[in-house]
């Protein structure tokens, strides 16, 4: 006799992953943890929708609940807190559920987890169906950064940051586009395959595919289902990387037989293009602090049928005189806040604080400094974040160029396509923006050794 599975609630999957992400988890982690069980594609795109929705709109969202609760939002049980949030985000973005199902659904789940909390649920979600239309915003004008932080959902500290640096109407454009949803840009491995083939390849099994904005490696996947599955995906035809991550590789100027180090290198991306760019001639040495994230890197060169990397377990932050004046193109694609990637890695909003960026600027200074030491006399350097920050990007460079003679900005116009040269400053920097350029916040600075 066949037992019938059991089936899993991709609404109850979304709450456990919520709960997990809080205690300090990652979101992309704990989603795929969950897929393991038995899920269909619908369910799993529902789950995925709820958790970033929910990790991305949270002030919002909470704000509504504090509007129609009779309980505060910080004396609510953590578990129904979080059901209700999951339920107001349907309310509030996803019209195609019907409101009696996200009521249902969102009491079920109380009952199962919290049973005594049902009727309040249900009572909550119902005035939220009411009220929805009637709730009020701060107003704009009179208290700009608040809006912002409540309508937009983003910590105050940055909204407040932001504002100082680019103003207003920047700001709120900057933050509108970081909550859009991501668009799937994918590298195509030209080492396999060309870009035309591939791009007909994925056409046939039933991609609609667009090309890229600077880069001519890299296409968009429009609408696409879990690409992973596709053949041309397992057989190492291409990578999905964003293009700000493309263009701070071709920043390099690879050349082939060069000596090329990425010294923050996991999980490959970067460097497995490096290789593609020279065409698989030449060596790029691979490191990271961490074996299993080596392994990861080993992993997709072997896919992508990479074999002049060499990998090596290192703290880039300490000198290894073996390699002085060494390689021709060293990459610091240094650790920073991320606020420039929020579109895809949401629990950024909240994990990062203010006091993050200063020790921030202080480890990447010295780590731009130590991975110098590497560079020959004529070679260069690309120091590269995905943040929008000044003092983790032009405050670093300018930093390290005020205390090293030997080193100067060296241009990036000949390296990246000229819609983007309009953007550069000073001849070897670039910082592009979700709003204007269409893509990842990367900050990119090309920099030679003159002697």
């Amino acid at each position: 006799m066949e037992i019938e599975r059991r089936k899993v609630n991709p609404r109850e999957v979304a709450l456990k992953v919520i709960e997990k992400v809080e205690k300090g988890s990652y979101s992309n982690l704990e989603l795929n943890a969950q897929f393991k069980k038995d899920l269909s594609e619908q369910d799993k795109n529902l789950a995925t929708e709820l958790v970033y929705g929910v990790i991305k709109n949270r002030i919002r969202i909470d704000y509504i609940i504090s509007k129609v609760s009779n309980i505060s939002v910080g004396k609510l049980d953590n578990i129904i807190l979080n059901i209700l949030r999951i339920g107001v985000y349907q309310i509030l973005f996803l019209d195609k559920i019907p409101s009696y199902a996200v009521v249902n659904e969102s009491v079920k789940l109380a009952k199962k987890y919290r049973k005594f909390s049902a009727g309040f649920v249900n009572a909550v979600l119902r005035n939220v169906l009411r009220k929805i239309n009637e709730i009020e915003y701060p107003d704009e004008k009179k208290e700009p950064e608040r809006f912002l932080s409540i309508y937009y959902s983003f910590p105050k500290w940055i909204v407040a940051r932001w504002m100082g640096l680019y103003g207003y109407e920047f700001t709120k454009e900057l933050i509108q586009a970081l909550n859009e949803k991501p668009k799937l840009c994918i590298r195509v491995n030209t080492l396999k395959v060309g870009v035309d083939e591939l791009k007909t390849i994925l056409e046939k099994e039933g991609y609609e595919v667009n090309k890229g904005y600077y880069i001519d490696e890299a296409l968009y996947l429009v609408k696409a289902r879990n690409f992973t599955d596709s053949e041309s995906f397992i057989k190492g035809y291409f990578q999905p990387q964003d293009e700000g991550s493309l263009l701070v590789v071709r920043a390099l100027g690879v050349n082939k037989k060069d000596r090329v180090l990425d010294a923050a290198a996991a999980p490959g991306g970067k460097t497995t293009y490096i290789a593609q760019l020279m065409e698989n001639e030449g060596q790029v040495i691979a490191w990271d602090i961490h074996p299993h994230r080596l392994e990861l890197i080993e992993k997709l060169c072997e896919k992508l049928g990479v074999s002049i990397v060499k990998t090596e377990q290192k703290d880039a932050a300490i000198i290894d005189e073996k390699y002085t004046a060494y390689f021709d193109k060293v990459l610091v694609d240094a650790p920073c806040s991320g606020l420039g990637v929020i579109k895809r890695k949401p629990d950024i909003k909240w994990s990062k604080k203010a006091e993050d960026i200063l020790l921030l600027r202080n480890e990447q200074l010295k780590l731009l400094k130590t991975c110098s030491t590497y560079v020959k006399p004529g070679g260069v350097i690309v120091y590269s974040t995905c943040t929008l920050e000044p003092s983790e990007n032009e405050d670093v460079v300018y930093s390290f160029l005020r205390e090293n003679g030997d080193f100067q900005l060296d241009d990036l116009r000949p390296l990246l396509p000229e819609k983007l040269h309009p953007y550069i400053k000073d001849k070897g920097i670039l910082q592009t923006f979700p709003h204007i350029h269409g893509i990842d916040g990367f900050f990119i600075a090309r920099i030679k050794r003159v002697k």
